[in-house]
């Protein structure tokens, strides 16, 4: 019966969803014709008077009622069927209270778990917390313990309550388990039990209180109220009143789930309880499943143990309970069947986990339990943003419009703060500014979400199991660099999907870039129609169909990181569309003329599109707008700067550019930026390149006009063209502004006064051409250097050319200036300074100069904090010494370039004060002829040092060395008694490149000499190669090397194998290839002559996954012959396969055979091929590449039957589409 109910009430949220879908679609049709009304209304053409018997008629209307009047029939008939199975289920109404608790619960007691694990130092802390006397401003201190369900929070208030130390200390202590039922009058009277030893027979509350307040006077009492869920403090008020009698050093110890109740009950920040290690994990787990304390006596479950406890996520509650579970199973088989379970699917009779958390869901108000069940769309650990969230939340209707002004954005904030209050979502990690739930909270939403969402991964098979059935809603995708129509498919019955999502959604910097088939979004966006949010973000497509104006319930839409360079105009049909992103999508060049009709839209955001030189008239109309990362101002028509003025909502980021088309400075004050209290970060910024036409006068009154509000935090002017910068520039103010970027101002003859910004931590001055001199007036009026800059971190000057004095007079009259906090300066490309005064850097940290004089480099005193040092073509620096008089002791990473007077380093002294040196880089140094002992580094590198003759000689010169690059260093030689066997064992990557006279079968020395050597990559080496030394090499790269005929013995752990025009005296491969290798990669040089492959043994190689032959073969028609097993050349393991410059090549069917796993192919400077095997591109082929085969091109372009398979690839470069390949090409063949 239960079954039952539960699927007429899945019918009922169907059929709800449905009628939101049908009562949408007539908002819409409303909000189609109020557009057409206001068009009809300010159109030019003259108007023809119309009978009004006729105003009423419109095809459209007619259409739109015949298409609904079947919807509404069919939706008011299933409403009938469910009310009659309200008698066949024997469901009763009734409009009783629900009742306060939730689930029958045992109330806890102090009495201590019988094992712990991991909770010392918890215990230690709480401890210190409980035991102190300090004083407070609290009558009585409150510490609340907060954590999610199963975290311990009761287990570790039962420890410090039952130790010793808490008995001497306390007068007296109590414990309450006060649960989701804030009963005072129960609390209560449980307290005066305990306090008082003896019963408690009164039924008043008032008699109550009263007695244990006399109980309580001048004590110093203990109480512990265990898990409290009230957040009402009228509750909180009256239950604490006998506890404000007690003498100083009383506490109350309150266990909770939410960061509120913790809030309302002490004006403290709560402890955090976090989930135990690993290690803990095991330990409990093997208490609880095994009655011991580890598994030493049952090896062969430690394996499964530890993922175990990974499942759980080290969550105390989970851990015990699966561990009761395995109590009385010992085999790995069965304890593989637990690890395999969903939480879910354990019987609740036999698990505390999925009731505990779940308990937390129904104390969720209504309005968040759709926020919360909308996040079972992210995978487990996936990171997500706190601001995508709230606008999926508001595309999906899940945000309560309030009577008040808030906006929508303002209150889902507050939905995502309280679900993180109340432990459902917890901070990253690894990145603040990103949240991610625990596993078993993701478990629980997918409990609670039902059929309604799902997730596709990319396991087809997996995805097949997972039944898409027409209810689900939500549907989310994990994303892949290529995506086939297959993984689609089991998404055909789902058709009203809500949400359409790939997961991660794209990040803005651009990082990824997938790529899906033309096909599937043709075929997928007419089965979209009832979607709020839609994204191909991060996807290479570079056109987006009409038909995406269908999906008139679209709400948000992220195209970002896409390839499109025209918006179809179609789109701006998209009334209800409230968020479009477009950031990164660097080829697009225009937005829809018609965007003025998203009367919805409140998010635009189109950073980084660097294509975008204008945009469309019609933007100030959309009066919602909190988001526009980007303007630019157009000459004639089309956008101008007064309609900023309009948008009164502008938030966040917002970006100004070609500010020279503005001519009337009316504009500028029309847009009222100084009203814009919410834009915190603003770009004001002019063409770099335009003619200088306009007046500077004019220049300085636009800039003046332009000023912004004061909650500023960040500021960047660029290409302005004025003599002066505006006084509000650098006025005091901007209390808030943390950033300011100033670039190209090239007419601007001093700085602005930026000193006196009290919050100010970045401060970059570049291509300012006619400064000459820094002074007092970038302190600011009334203010010396000595107050100035406070909380500066960063400090840029860069391309200054004719810079050449900075002065920083003190009270004291003396040329120096005090920046206390600075952690990074940079003076770069400023030949003529050539004084600065004394800067007094107590905080440095990191020091790059780049095209300075090495007079500069000496005015630098006391570096007692640098760790990073960086010099670029520092004129006249013969070494080090000359720059520091006492070297920083603390230097962790050296890089010295293109200084080309610098001969040597340093003394032999100074490695003794340099100890923490851990990186050196050396580049293009052409007068640098030895190295000194450096005994710490982990890092070398050194390139296009044409004098250095030799490394030092010292054995001990390398001991902790991780990694040694030396590149095009042609005179660089060793002494035969000198290698570095004998100078480090604990090398993991050596680089060697163009250094023509250093022996390399010496310098490497025995086979076995290099135990820790992963990589090794040696290219023009004229020397036989018979032995490397390692027994551990994973990737070995050899270009342009001689005398390769076999590869060296003792590569068993060998995986990525690379030959690129080497020659040999004998036919290669002499001898097997190493069983482990993943990719082999073999590009024919002239004199490369290569063994038929059908004698290579490939078949063989198991783990062989890429595969790269180039050249080699002049001759080859096809590859004949077959494999050691009579059938195939490759191995079926294989996912890319390259071939090329084969000039006489004419078949590929014999060597393709059997590649059953084959993703990527890529054939080019093969000119006689004309076909390719059909039966290798239906093998779900995901990436093609075709270049220099002008047959095959033609084929594949021409021929209809080849055409149908390629168009399902999701990455197809034919011939000269190629460039929309070449970076899915260089990740997916990379070495």
């Amino acid at each position: 019966m239960r079954i039952a109910v539960k699927h007429w009430l899945d019918d009922h949220q169907d059929l709800a969803y449905d009628m939101d879908d049908v009562i949408d679609e007539f908002s819409t049709e409303a909000c189609r014709r109020k557009l057409m009304e206001a068009q009809g209304s300010t159109s030019k053409v003259r108007k023809v008077k119309i009978p009004s018997c006729c105003t009423s008629f419109s095809v459209k209307d007619y259409k739109f009622n015949r298409k609904m009047t079947p919807k509404v029939d069919e939706i008011t008939r299933r409403l009938e069927s469910l009310k009659e199975q309200i008698k066949i289920l024997h469901l009763v109404e009734t409009v009783a209270k629900r009742p306060n608790k939730t689930r029958d619960r045992l109330p806890s007691t102090s009495l201590v778990e019988s094992y712990v694990y991991g909770r010392e130092n918890d215990k230690e802390e709480l401890l210190k917390l409980l035991l102190s006397n300090e004083s407070s401003d609290d009558q009585v201190v409150v510490i609340p313990i907060v954590g999610m369900g199963g975290v311990g929070k009761t287990t570790l208030a039962q420890m410090v309550y039952n130790d010793d130390r808490v008995n001497e200390f306390f007068d007296s202590k109590a414990w309450a388990c006060v649960s989701d039922d804030f009963d005072i009058f129960g609390v209560t009277k449980t307290i005066l039990r305990a306090i008082t030893s003896g019963g408690c027979d009164y039924e008043d509350l008032n008699m109550v209180q009263v007695k244990l307040s006399e109980a309580l006077t001048r004590k110093r009492f203990l109480i512990v109220l265990d898990d409290v869920w009230n957040e009402k403090y009228e509750d909180w008020d009256i239950l604490r009143r006998p506890f404000l009698v007690g003498s100083s050093g009383s506490k109350i110890i309150v266990t909770t789930r939410h960061h509120r109740v913790a809030s309302v009950m002490s004006s403290t920040a709560g402890y955090s309880l976090k989930e135990l290690t690993d290690d803990e994990s095991l330990c409990l787990l093997a208490r609880h499943a095994l009655g011991r304390t580890n598994f030493d006596r049952y090896p062969n479950l430690e394996g499964i143990g530890r993922s175990i406890v990974r499942k759980c996520k080290n969550l105390p509650l989970a851990v015990k309970t699966l561990g009761g579970l395995l109590r009385a199973r010992s085999t790995p088989d069965e304890w593989t069947d637990i690890l395999n379970s969903e939480i879910w699917e354990i019987k609740e009779d036999q698990s505390d986990i999925l009731p505990a958390l779940r308990l937390s869901y129904y104390h969720l108000p209504a309005h968040l339990k759709p926020c919360f069940a909308y996040c079972s769309i992210f995978p487990k650990d996936y990171e997500f943003d706190k601001y995508e969230l709230v606008l999926l939340w508001m595309a999906e209707g899940f945000l309560e419009e309030s009577k008040a002004s808030d906006l929508m954005e303002d209150i889902g904030d507050n939905y995502f703060k309280e679900l993180l209050m109340r432990s459902f979502f917890q901070q990253s990690s690894s990145n603040s500014s990103r949240f991610v739930m625990h596993d078993l909270i993701n478990d629980l939403a997918r409990y609670v979400a039902g059929d309604f969402c799902s997730r596709l991964t990319d396991d087809l098979e997996e995805n097949i199991k997972c039944t898409i059935l027409d209810k689900v809603r939500y549907a989310s995708f994990t994303s892949s660099w290529y995506e086939a129509s297959q993984k689609f498919k089991t998404l055909q019955k789902a058709k009203h999907l809500r949400s359409f999502l790939p997961l991660p959604i794209f990040a803005e910097d651009g990082s990824d870039e997938f790529y899906i088939a033309k096909k599937v979004i043709a075929e997928l966006l007419p089965e979209l129609r009832y979607s709020r949010v839609l994204s191909f973000g991060g996807y290479a497509i570079s056109e987006l169909p009409d038909s995406i104006s269908e999906l008139i319930h679209l709400r948000y839409l992220n195209l970002s990181g896409t390839r499109l360079k025209l918006l179809p105009e179609s789109m701006s049909n998209l009334c209800n569309l409230q968020t479009l992103r477009l950031g990164n999508c660097r080829e697009l060049i225009n937005l829809p003329v018609g965007i003025r009709k998203l009367i919805n839209l409140r998010h635009l955001e189109n950073s980084n599109t660097s294509q975008l030189h204008e945009m469309p008239s019609g933007i100030d109309q959309l009066t919602s707008l909190q988001t526009l990362s980007k303007v630019v101002v157009s000459k004639h028509g089309a956008f101008r700067l007064k309609d900023l003025g309009n948008l009164s909502l502008l938030a966040g980021s917002l970006a100004i550019l070609e500010l020279q088309n503005v001519t009337n400075v009316q504009e500028a004050r029309d847009a009222n930026l100084k009203d814009k209290r919410d834009l915190d970060k603003i770009v004001l910024a002019w063409n770099s390149e335009y003619d200088d036409s306009l007046s500077k006068v004019l220049q300085q009154d636009l800039l003046e006009a332009l000023r912004p509000h004061t909650n500023l935090t960040s500021l960047e002017i660029e290409f302005y063209k004025g003599d002066k910068f505006s006084s509000w520039v650098g006025d005091y103010s901007f209390t808030k502004l943390v950033k300011v970027s100033l670039r190209g101002c090239t007419h601007c003859k001093c700085l602005p006064s930026l000193g006196q910004l009290p919050a100010l931590k970045d401060l970059s001055i570049q291509s300012m051409l006619e400064v000459k001199a820094v002074g007092t007036e970038l302190c600011g009026k009334d203010c010396s250097w000595e107050f100035s800059f406070p909380s500066l971190e960063s400090l840029t000057f860069d391309d200054m050319p004719e810079w050449e004095e900075w002065t920083c007079l003190s009270s004291a009259g003396e040329n120096e200036c005090h920046f206390p906090l600075l952690r990074k300066l940079c003076i770069s490309r400023c030949p003529k300074l050539k004084s600065i005064p004394v800067l007094h850097l107590p905080s440095l940290s990191e020091l790059k100069l780049d095209e300075c004089s090495v007079g500069i480099a000496k005015c630098f005193y006391n570096l007692t904090s640098l760790n990073k040092l960086e010099f670029w073509q520092i004129i006249g620096l013969a070494s080090l010494e000359d720059v520091f008089m006492q070297f920083p002791s603390g230097l962790e990473d050296i890089a010295l370039r293109s200084c080309h007077q610098l001969k040597n380093l340093w003394g032999s002294s100074t490695t003794r004060v340099l100890p923490m040196l851990k990186y050196l880089t050396i580049e293009s140094c052409s007068a640098l002829q030895s190295l000194p002992t450096l005994s710490g580094l982990n890092r070398l590198r050194i390139s296009f040092c044409s004098a250095l003759s030799c490394l030092p000689m010292d054995k001990l010169l390398l001991p902790q060395l991780r990694h040694l690059e030396i590149f095009d260093c042609h005179k660089l030689n060793l002494t035969p008694e000198i290698v570095i066997e004998d100078t480090s064992t604990s090398i993991e990557g050596l680089q060697i490149f163009g250094c023509p006279c250093l022996n390399l079968r010496t310098m490497l020395g025995s086979v076995y000499s290099f135990a820790s050597l992963r990589s090794l990559d040696i290219r023009d080496c004229d020397y036989h190669l018979d032995q490397l030394p390692t027994p551990n090499l994973e990737r070995l790269y050899l270009c342009r090397c001689k005398n390769v005929s076999y590869l060296p013995s003792g590569l068993g752990r060998l995986r990525s194998l690379q030959l690129s025009f080497c020659s040999s005296p004998l036919l290669f491969p002499q001898g097997d290839f190493p069983p482990s290798l993943e990719g082999l990669y073999i590009e024919g040089g002239e004199n490369l002559q290569l063994k038929p492959l059908s004698e290579w043994g490939l078949n063989r190689l198991t783990s062989l996954e890429r595969f790269r032959i180039r050249g080699g073969y002049p001759e080859l028609e096809s590859f004949s012959g077959s494999g050691d097993d009579g059938f195939a050349l490759l191995p079926p393991t294989l996912r890319s396969v390259d071939i090329g410059d084969l000039p006489n090549l004419k078949s590929l069917s014999t060597l393709l055979r059997g590649l059953t796993a084959l993703k990527g192919l890529r054939i080019f400077g093969c000119p006689k091929l004309g076909s390719l095997p059909k039966e290798s591109l239906r093998n779900q082929l995901k990436l093609l590449r075709i270049d220099t085969c002008p047959l095959l091109e033609k084929r594949c372009l021409m021929d209809r039957d080849y055409w149908r398979v390629i168009e399902d690839i999701p990455c197809v470069g034919i011939g000269s589409d190629l460039q929309r390949v070449y970076t899915c090409l260089c990740i997916y063949f990379s070495f």
